[in-house]
C-alpha cells in the first residue's frame, strides 16, 4: 500500500492508502528487486510512524501501538491507528510475500545454477567425449596410415618378386618351348618307327592270322545224352578216323548218342574267339546216315547250315564278306533221332581279341 498524507486548515491529515498487488508477475526473480521491495516495506512503516506523530497519535512504543492514548482528535485518531494498523498488517503480510517471492526465487537460482551445472558438466562429458573420440581417431588415422605404408612396402616387394619370377617363367617357358619343340621332332620321328614297326607287326600279324587251319583238333568237347560204351563226344576231335573200309570194326571211334531222344547235342570248345571258314562232318559209313538228316550247325548263336540229306561228308562255308567269329561249335538234331558221326572239323583262322576283329 502506499500512504499519501494531506493537511486541512483546521490541522487534519487526511490518509488515502492506493493497494498495490504483489504477485510473481509483478515481482523480479532478482535477488535486487526483492531487496528493493523490503526496503520499501520498511520506508512505508516509517512513513506512517511519521504521520502518527504529526497528528499527535504517535504511541510510545511499537508494542503498545495498540495502547496509545491520542489527546487531540481521539475519534480521527483511533481511525488512523486502525487503518495504520491494517496498512501494518497488510506491509507484514506484503513483506511475507516478499518473503516467499525471494525464496522461490532462490529456489529457482539454485534449480538454474543445478541445470547451468549440469549444462556444463554435460558439454564438458561432451568436449572429453569429442577429445577421447579425435584422439582415438587420430591413433587409428596413425595406425592406418603405417598399416598402409607397410602394405604399400610389402605389395612393392612382391612386385618386384613378381617381376623376378616372371623373367623366370618367361626363361622357363623358351627353355620348354625349346624342349617340346625338340622333342617334338623326337616324337615325330619315334611315332613314324613306331608306326611303321606296328604295321609291319600287324601285316605279319595278318599273314600269320590268315592262315586257315584245322582249329577243333583236340580241343575240349561236351554233349547232351552221351553213350556210356566208348562213345564219348571227346571221339569227335581226335583226328582218328577211315574212309577206305566201311565196316563197324574200321570206325570204332565215333561218338554215338545213348538213345533217340530229342534235341541232342555235340559241342566243341575252341579255346578263344577264332574266325571260322570251313566246317566238316564226318558221317558214320557204314550205316545209318539218314539219322543225321535235320541237324543243324551252329557257330556259337549264329546258323551255319542243316543237314538236308544223307551222305558220308558234308562241309558248310561262311561267307568271307560277313565274317563269322566264334568260340563254340554246336551240332544239334532237334529231332527224336540217334545222334553219331565219325568226326566234326572245324576250319578257321585266329585266335583274335574282341576289339582285333578283322
Amino acid at each position: 500500500a502506499v500512504v499519501s498524507t494531506q493537511s486541512t486548515g483546521d490541522n487534519k491529515v487526511t490518509i488515502s492508502r492506493v493497494p498495490i498487488s504483489l504477485s510473481r508477475s509483478t515481482s523480479s526473480v532478482y535477488p535486487q528487486s526483492l531487496d528493493m521491495l523490503s526496503t520499501s516495506h520498511n520506508l512505508l512503516i516509517s512513513v506512517v510512524l511519521v504521520l502518527l506523530t504529526v497528528i499527535g497519535c504517535e504511541p510510545t512504543t511499537d508494542a503498545d501501538l495498540s495502547n496509545t492514548t491520542i489527546s487531540l482528535y481521539s475519534s480521527e485518531c483511533a481511525a488512523l491507528r486502525d487503518e495504520a494498523r491494517e496498512i501494518r498488517r497488510e506491509g507484514y503480510l506484503a513483506g511475507d510475500k516478499a518473503e516467499l517471492v525471494r525464496e522461490e526465487a532462490y529456489k529457482m537460482m539454485e534449480e538454474a545454477y543445478k541445470m547451468k551445472v549440469g549444462v556444463l558438466e554435460t558439454r564438458i562429458e561432451l568436449e572429453t567425449s569429442m577429445v577421447e573420440t579425435l584422439a582415438l581417431m587420430r591413433g587409428q588415422a596413425t595406425a592406418t596410415s603405417l598399416y598402409i605404408q607397410e602394405i604399400r612396402s610389402t605389395l612393392g616387394e612382391l612386385d618386384v618378386k613378381i617381376s623376378q619370377l616372371e623373367d623366370k617363367i618367361d626363361t622357363k617357358i623358351t627353355e620348354l618351348e625349346d624342349k617340346v619343340d625338340t622333342g617334338s621332332e623326337n616324337l615325330t620321328r619315334e611315332i613314324a618307327q613306331v608306326r611303321q614297326t606296328a604295321s609291319i607287326i600287324k601285316n605279319r600279324q595278318r599273314t600269320w592270322l590268315s592262315e586257315v587251319r584245322l582249329i577243333s583238333l583236340y580241343k575240349v568237347t561236351g554233349g547232351i545224352n552221351e553213350h556210356s560204351a566208348s562213345h564219348y563226344s571227346d571221339l569227335i576231335v581226335d583226328g582218328q578216323f577211315t574212309h577206305d573200309r566201311h565196316t563197324e570194326s574200321s570206325m570204332r571211334t565215333y561218338s554215338h548218342t545213348a538213345n533217340d531222344a530229342r534235341d541232342n547235342k555235340l559241342w566243341i570248345e575252341l579255346g578263344g574267339v577264332f574266325k571260322i571258314h570251313k566246317i566238316q562232318i564226318l558221317n558214320l559209313r557204314h550205316c545209318c546216315q539218314e539219322r543225321l538228316i535235320g541237324a543243324h550247325i551252329y557257330a556259337d548263336d549264329r546258323l551255319l547250315g542243316s543237314v538236308v540229306e544223307a551222305k558220308g561228308a558234308y562241309e558248310f562255308f561262311t561267307n568271307e564278306d560277313d565274317p563269322t567269329y566264334a568260340s563254340r561249335i554246336t551240332l544239334h538234331q532237334p529231332l527224336a533221332k540217334y545222334t553219331h558221326i565219325l568226326e566234326l572239323q572245324v576250319w578257321g583262322s585266329g585266335p583274335y581279341s574282341t576289339d582285333d576283329m578283322f
